[in-house]
């Protein structure tokens, strides 16, 4: 994979106020998700209890780090603030091709990670009933094989793999961009939703201090917001791929891939900052409940085996990660004339 030509430096490339904010909401999104993962680590690591759900949201923390430099070279060569009909003679659709597939690969693999990092917290919650064990076995393994099969037709969209965004090479094969990213896309929001039901099946029937449930449906609210950003990446998608006339670069659009992962990531962290609150807050984060120990009583293990709990007492809901929901697709741009049609993540040739 080499440039058939050196890019124009950034130096060079003008920019405006759209321009500005878009980038500064991708990095202000990713500080965010990093600072609420570092509290959560510092939280796991302190009371011993790192678990194999920190591991996958921590793989999908440094994805998004990795993801949002390209990103800032994307939106700069894509001239994402201006009009189309304002473009430069200087436009080079190569290198917004180029790092549009570097962020195609990395932008997939993030929200497969945190939504597996959900259902490994709650197998370890709910897993002891045995429907919801094989619930969550299932969808976790849907996931996973989703991931994979998207992350491996990114990469080979086109063949040879380079001819993506080398237009002096004409591609062997490629697959039909938009209806493979926008199927993709309705199906991982399905299994969203899935995921954000299964707590509710869980936690049926326990009873807690109004504190406490309205904290949980913060959580699940946060996990619903995520879903609610990844339709609208879905209709901002197909307005760029079908809508004629639709000017996708004079807008905020893409923004909504960082806004996405990162918010996924900051959802699934903050179940695990309960303790960090409950050193601030001890009256309201105390746990205790008019029945604390709910229907399920089966032992449960957690994280290295440091931490043993007989019931679903809410003070120990901090082992544990809850809900946040997503999908894992990821798109790109469309080019024709002096136009390229640029997805929430990603960009694709015709």
């Amino acid at each position: 994979m080499v440039f058939r030509r050196g890019y124009l430096p950034l130096s060079e490339i003008p920019t405006t106020a759209t321009q500005q904010t878009g980038i500064a909401i991708i990095f202000l999104m990713t500080s965010l998700a990093f600072v609420t993962w570092g509290a959560r680590m510092y939280s796991r690591f302190s009371k011993k209890q790192i678990g194999i759900d920190d591991w996958f949201v921590t793989v999908a923390m440094l994805f998004s780090i990795g993801l949002h430099i390209p990103y800032y070279y994307y939106c700069r060569y894509e001239y994402i603030g201006f009009h189309t009909k304002d473009l430069p003679k200087s436009y080079d659709i190569e290198p917004v091709l180029f790092y549009n597939w570097i962020m195609q690969v990395l932008y997939n693999p993030i929200l497969a990670l945190v939504k597996s990092s959900i259902l490994f917290f709650l197998l370890r919650l709910g897993g002891h009933n045995r429907s919801i064990r094989w619930t969550i076995y299932g969808l976790n393994a849907f996931n996973i094989a989703l991931m994979i099969a998207i992350f491996f037709t990114v990469i080979f969209q086109t063949i040879p793999i380079n001819a993506y965004w080398d237009l002096s090479i004409k591609p062997e094969r490629q697959i039909d961009g938009p209806v493979f990213y926008i199927s993709s896309a309705i199906i991982t929001i399905g299994t969203d939703v899935l995921v954000l039901l299964i707590p509710f099946w869980i936690f049926l029937g326990l009873k807690m201090r109004i504190a406490a449930k309205l904290g949980l449906i913060v959580v699940f609210l946060m996990g619903g917001v995520v879903t609610i950003v990844a339709i609208l990446r879905v209709i901002d998608m197909h307005k760029k791929f079908y809508i004629k006339g639709y000017d996708s670069r004079h807008s905020l659009g893409d923004t909504l891939s960082s806004i996405e992962v990162n918010l996924a990531i900051i959802a699934c962290c903050g179940p695990a900052l309960r303790p960090l609150f409950r050193r601030m807050f001890p009256r309201l984060f105390s746990g205790k409940s008019t029945n604390d120990t709910g229907k399920y009583k089966t032992p449960i293990r957690y994280g290295n085996g440091t931490a043993r709990v007989t019931s679903f007492h809410l003070k120990d809901m901090h082992r544990n990660r809850t809900q946040t929901e997503i999908r894992g697709y990821s798109p790109r741009v469309e080019s024709h004339s002096t136009q390229s049609t640029s997805s929430s993540s990603g960009v694709g040739r015709s």
